[in-house]
Formats: C-alpha cells, sequence, structure tokens
C-alpha cells in the first residue's frame, strides 16, 4: 500500500468551494479507478496554512499509471483543472504503510475532533521498533483510556528520507495530550521511542470533508 500526502496553499475565501469540488466532483470518479482520498483537513498549527490531503493507492506502478486511465483520467483532468484555477501553490510526498493498521474505511466517530501529525526522524533499522512501541504498546492503551485513536504510520518513500509519520484522532488536542503524559502508563515505552527518533514536527489538522479516516 502507498499513501501520499498532498498539500495546497488556496486562499481562505476558495476553501469551501475547493473542498465541495474535490468531495462532490473529483473523489467518486477517483474511487472508482481502485484510488481512495481519505479526507481533507486545513493545517492549523504547526506549519504554514495549507489544505492537505492522503489519498490510497494499491502500488507505486497504480500511483505512477493515474495519469493513464484512458477517458476516466481525462475527466479527473478536467475537475483537477478547475480546482488547479485556485491554487498558488502544492507539493506532494510518498510515503509506505509502516503500522499494520491501515485506514481503509471511514472515521468511526460522529464528530471530527482533531488530527495530529507527527513526523519523525527515525534510521530505517529503528523503524520497525518504532512501530511496536507505538502501535503494539501505546495505542492500546491510548484507545482504552478513550478520546483518542491511531490512524496509521508511514514511512517516508519519495520526499525527504528518513522519516515516520503518525496519524492519530483526537477529541480534543488537550486529550492526545493527556494520552501522552510523563506520568501515563506508557511513559516508559514513549521514552524508549523518544531516544531512537527526533520528533520534527506536530501539525494539527481539522477537517472540512465529511470523508475522514
Amino acid at each position: 500500500m502507498l499513501m501520499t500526502m498532498r498539500t495546497w496553499h488556496v486562499q481562505r475565501r476558495d476553501y469551501a468551494e475547493f473542498a465541495r469540488i474535490s468531495e462532490e466532483k473529483y473523489w467518486p470518479e477517483f474511487d472508482q479507478l481502485d484510488g481512495r482520498a481519505l479526507g481533507m483537513w486545513v493545517i492549523r498549527v504547526g506549519a504554514p496554512e495549507r489544505l492537505m490531503i492522503m489519498t490510497r493507492y494499491e502500488s507505486l506502478e497504480h500511483w505512477l499509471g493515474t495519469r493513464a486511465w484512458g477517458a476516466s483520467a481525462k475527466r479527473l483532468e478536467l475537475m483537477s483543472a478547475r480546482r488547479d484555477r485556485m491554487l498558488q501553490d502544492t507539493d506532494l510526498i510518498a510515503m509506505l504503510a509502516l503500522s499494520r493498521r491501515q485506514p481503509v474505511a471511514d472515521a468511526p466517530e460522529a464528530d471530527p475532533g482533531v488530527y495530529i501529525l507527527e513526523t519523525f526522524r527515525a534510521k530505517l533499522d529503528d523503524t520497525e521498533h518504532f512501530r511496536e512501541l507505538t502501535e503494539d504498546v501505546w495505542a492500546p492503551w491510548a484507545e482504552r483510556e478513550g478520546g483518542v485513536r491511531l490512524v496509521g504510520m508511514w514511512r517516508s518513500y519519495v520526499g525527504p528520507q528518513d522519516r515516520v509519520h503518525v496519524l492519530t484522532r483526537a477529541d480534543t488536542v488537550s486529550v492526545w495530550e493527556q494520552r501522552h503524559g510523563a506520568d501515563t502508563a506508557c511513559a516508559r515505552a514513549l521514552e524508549e521511542r523518544a531516544a531512537m527518533s527526533r520528533r520534527d514536527s506536530i501539525k494539527l489538522l481539522y477537517s472540512i470533508s465529511r470523508r475522514r479516516p
């Protein structure tokens, strides 16, 4: 499985229309071609304000082949052109699945909450243990406590290297912070994870699409 993470610089006045075209026009066509847009967010804190979308593909070949889908690609191209008129710039990275858990269905929560995207720098040899500490130790405990859910983890593939991306959905930022406290049951696992990695950034994402992972 391959994930892409794309950001767009769009004027705030165009956010709603950009999201509408994407969700009502572009995504239904795209879904028929075995890709899936997981959702769209606004990055509010932790980086320049941008729109962000995550998209799932079956493989690198599938991703690279998205420009050769015949008539369907033409329809997608026309809809992309409508959105592109709102753009100032865009950026894209590709990632490979690291966690066993991957977003294959829409979010179970009725409330969108807040999504926290953490980016860590970690050596390739350490990524499996990083995954274990996060997915097998921290996430089950944090989810039993309530208010947070690990969406997935990925390692960089096309773009800056030695990066691990962790996406978590939380009811609130304060709940997410409580699940990372120094006095929690998983504090030792988080300390061990911190010793093998460096957290480069935390971004707070707020959903602007009905579809959420």
